[in-house]
């Protein structure tokens, strides 16, 4: 990963892991013909970012192909869970959205999607790789091959607040370390109001450990969230939130991430830990919610975990030139910008940082501040092939400490265990 400091991405304008929609019940399939399947061209596509930036580029590519187009929401392990059935079976659809950074590189390693260098140099218009910001194509580059294309560029770590709340708890500014978040989630908690709240989502847990130093894998040695004392600071930390300070309510095992979110809309949490994916929702649900956004906070050092998702093709896909073509209208900068205006997502074009309504956006400067100080990931977990049932591994662990309150240090022991076994 290359390095970026805080003055780097601010120059570069950066003021800145339930089925849906899949038809119709359990009733069995009438089987297409040839010629109804050729003009059908189904996407899948995460539930949260079904923008209607997006929709109009969608609405108008099929439109253009006389097309049928098949837009398919998920939440992200169902995503997954279709997905995989989907390569088993050959019966794959023609463009993907991407979890997460490496997800392409795991897949396309295992034959399942196509590399897109080759389509890239051939179409010089695009721009990629250059027009993209670093650390975005290398997190789905393994040896030389780039197997998706950045969608979005983004921090998962952010200090989501409510002025109003704090304010009325005798806090003008947000909290910066973990003691202060602390002593503010205690301050704030009173009535039906909790002063935070945690995410069901294993993936909300990163922000913290790496706050922590801790790294989740090291997929070479076949270690998992080590150092070990930092790991179990950080878990015993965030289940002291729930059951020892009562200051966050337990989270529900779910598929979906939203759930802080919608507590902080309803006002019934004062801070959540998340990404700009929950500015736009806060301001559309509830624009009575005097909404602050803060950098990352600082533990032992301060860091987030490098979130945003990417654009895939399946390697069977009926035509993978048509499924280029709808990649570079939906990550072009024009796109981008709209969905930005509309959701408050920050994106990985270095033309989209350049943009004057973006270098001037508040909330997208925080967003650059904690991209600055985002993690390395270990893309050799995803090259290994076993990123998918470690990350279930962990969910598992996850949900026994924060969910179901056992132990932190045998569920994280056994947590090791099982994904060193498993490599």
């Amino acid at each position: 990963m290359p390095s970026y400091n805080r003055r780097s991405f601010l120059r570069l304008g950066l003021g800145v892991t339930v089925l849906g929609a899949v038809g119709a019940g359990c009733a069995p399939a009438k089987p297409a013909s040839k010629k109804e399947d050729s003009r059908t061209f189904t996407i899948y596509w995460n539930a949260g970012h079904g923008y209607q930036a997006y929709k109009q580029v969608i609405d108008q590519f099929g439109k253009d192909h006389d097309l049928q187009v098949n837009w398919q929401k998920f939440q992200w392990p169902d995503l997954t869970t279709k997905l995989t059935a989907d390569f088993r079976s050959g019966n794959v659809p023609d463009l993907v959205e991407e979890v997460s950074a490496g997800t392409g590189t795991q897949y396309g390693l295992a034959g399942n999607v196509l590399a897109l260098d080759e389509f890239a140099a051939a179409d010089k218009e695009f721009g990629f790789p250059g027009d993209f910001l670093d650390q975005a194509v290398v997190a789905r580059q393994y040896e030389g091959k780039t197997y998706s294309i950045p969608l979005h560029l983004t921090a998962n770590g952010l200090l989501f607040y409510n002025k109003q709340l704090l304010s009325a708890a005798g806090f003008d500014q947000p909290p910066s370390t973990w003691d202060e978040f602390l002593e503010v989630a205690k301050a704030t908690t009173k009535d039906k109001v909790s002063g935070c709240a945690l995410n069901s989502d294993p993936s909300y847990a990163a922000p913290y450990y790496n706050q922590q130093k801790v790294d989740f894998s090291d997929a070479g040695a076949k270690q998992f969230m080590m150092p070990a004392d930092g790991a179990l600071k950080t878990l015993q930390w965030m289940q002291d939130l729930i059951y020892s300070h009562k200051v966050s309510p337990a989270p529900v095992a779910t598929t979906d991430y939203s759930g802080p979110q919608k507590l902080f809309s309803a006002k019934r949490a004062a801070m959540f830990v998340s990404g700009p994916w929950d500015i736009g929702p806060i301001r559309q649900g509830s624009p009575d919610i005097e909404l602050g956004l803060a950098v990352p906070l600082t533990g032992t050092v301060q860091s987030a975990a490098m979130a945003g998702s990417g654009l895939m093709i399946p390697a069977k896909a009926k035509d993978p030139k048509l499924s280029w073509e709808l990649i570079t209208k939906l990550a072009a900068v024009k796109t981008e910008l709209a969905a930005t205006k509309e959701a408050g997502m920050s994106m990985p074009r270095k033309s989209w940082a350049a943009d004057p309504a973006v270098a001037a956006d508040p909330n997208l400067a925080t967003i650059a501040k904690a991209l600055a100080v985002v993690a390395k990931q270990d893309v050799a977990l995803s090259a290994s092939g076993k990123a998918a049932q470690v990350n279930e591994l962990w969910k598992k662990a996850y949900q026994q400490m924060i969910i179901q309150h056992a132990p932190v240090g045998p569920a994280l022991d056994d947590f090791r265990k099982q994904a060193g076994a498993a490599l």
